[in-house]
């Protein structure tokens, strides 16, 4: 915690983006062991997996935004 006593909003992200991420893959195998065809599986999880990524970094950038003077 940094020594305004408010919590990382960095670290918090990172958390969530890598909880999401963890989920994202569990339904991936999940889809793949139930018989869903791979190649539709793996388009997916692109799609599912590019989205969150771009989450994570426009929300790391407003997180920045809001600590700028």
């Amino acid at each position: 915690m940094p020594a305004d006593g408010l919590p990382d909003d960095a670290q918090i992200i990172a958390r969530a983006y890598e909880d999401r991420v963890r989920e994202l893959f569990k339904t991936f195998v999940e889809g793949v062991f139930t018989g869903e065809p791979e190649r539709d599986a793996v388009v997916r999880f692109r799609r599912a997996l590019m989205s969150a990524r771009r989450v994570y970094a426009t929300a790391l950038q407003a997180s920045k935004e809001v600590d700028a003077p």
